[in-house]
């Protein structure tokens, strides 16, 4: 018997373990979308039996809101991907010669998300906050697989480049920080220091939801977003209700009175979504990123900062916790008490001074590690 035969059936267990794996865990997800498709339907057929014209009912808009034009926040520009040959809108802040800070948003957001930290960090860092594809201003491609894993990560490199850069200081939220992850697993060289809010290191999200079956009933609108034409359908109605509730609504909306989003700044997001199909291409972050979840376990190797609201009502705050196994250089966990999902929005101060520490964290282990070779030592990454 050769060498590679005993090697095949040697790895016959393992492949049967993942084999087993994946099909319990696409179990998983489209039975809970299933069950929140039922629940779902029900509640929109309770809402047209009382009342039709409003259930069925929303608006275009025609005009971009006044605060996507906010010539303080900083200049808007288009870059195009070499990969792609799509063109991306960005907003960008800060001397270009400094070090690339790159803000990728999640859903139902775009640019304008991260205008706290646009302005917050303009000082120090040429910062770019990017309305990924189909999202905003971006071109928005129409079928499923221009968004799959790999032609997402083309998009992040390629602006990295376009932008006169050779790496940066990546920042995601939600789906934007699922990104992330991926991209720094694929391109370490291209992140300098990755920073991560609200959003679960890949297999962390996967081991939760294997060990505890039940927390996919807290992000079951992940699950739901599987499924085609519905979602797009559920999310329209009422004017966009639901996408209103995320934002603004008492349980998963921002919850800093102070913070909370105007009708002016809310629009600022319905109004590319309520543009025809303009809710497919961000769905379809869900029906890749969801897809490769399977993707990659190895673990990351650059400086992690993880913040995480508290108040989370869209994803298990467990998940994030799950992370450490997974990060070979430096991983920091923050939790915000009484911070919603979109932490950056709701508690830009505290986020923004988490985000400083970690960063002047870094100078100073430069300058130590300088120090330390001269006098022949080394330094080393350890998890906090």
């Amino acid at each position: 018997m050769s060498n590679s035969v005993i090697v095949d059936l040697l790895l016959v267990p393992t492949r049967l373990c993942l084999w087993f794996q994946s099909v319990l865990y696409w179990f998983l997800v489209y039975g809970t979308a299933g069950l929140t498709a039922g629940l779902v339907l029900t509640r929109i057929a309770w809402r047209a039996l009382k009342d039709p014209y409003g259930t069925f009912q929303w608006t275009v808009r025609k005009k971009q809101p006044a605060c996507l034009r906010d010539p303080t926040l900083g200049k808007h520009g288009y870059l195009w991907g070499r990969s792609s040959g799509l063109r991306f809108h960005y907003v960008t802040k800060g001397d270009s010669r400094k070090p690339l800070m790159l803000f990728l948003h999640g859903f139902p957001e775009n640019w304008y998300s991260w205008r706290y930290q646009l302005c917050g960090f303009s000082g120090q860092y040429h910062t770019v906050a990017m309305d990924l594809r189909g999202c905003g201003d971006s071109d928005a491609p129409s079928q499923l697989e221009d968004y799959s894993l790999e032609k997402l990560c083309y998009d992040i490199r390629d602006a990295i480049d376009e932008l006169g850069h050779t790496s940066c200081v990546l920042v995601g939220h939600d789906w934007g920080g699922m990104l992330a992850w991926h991209f720094t697993l694929e391109r370490p060289d291209m992140v300098q220091r990755l920073v991560i809010m609200n959003a679960p290191h890949p297999a962390s999200w996967l081991d939760a939801v294997l060990r505890r079956p039940s927390e996919l009933l807290r992000c079951g609108h992940a699950c739901f977003f599987q499924l085609p034409v519905l979602p797009e359908f559920t999310l329209s109605l009422e004017d966009f209700k639901l996408v209103r509730s995320l934002l603004c609504g008492g349980r998963g909306g921002i919850r800093n009175r102070a913070r909370r989003l105007t009708e002016a700044q809310l629009e600022g997001y319905l109004y590319r979504l309520s543009q025809p199909g303009g809710l497919t291409a961000p769905l379809n972050y869900y029906r890749s990123l969801l897809s490769n979840a399977l993707y990659k376990h190895q673990e990351v190797e650059v400086p992690c900062l993880l913040i995480w609201g508290e108040a989370d009502s869209i994803l298990v705050e467990g998940m994030s916790g799950g992370t450490r196994p997974y990060a070979r250089g430096s991983v920091t966990l923050h939790t915000i008490p009484g911070c919603s999902h979109w932490v950056q929005q709701d508690q830009p101060e505290t986020v923004n001074q988490l985000l400083w520490e970690f960063l002047l964290d870094r100078e100073k282990d430069v300058e130590r590690c300088s120090a330390r070779r001269g006098a022949g030592w080394a330094i080393k990454w350890t998890r906090e």
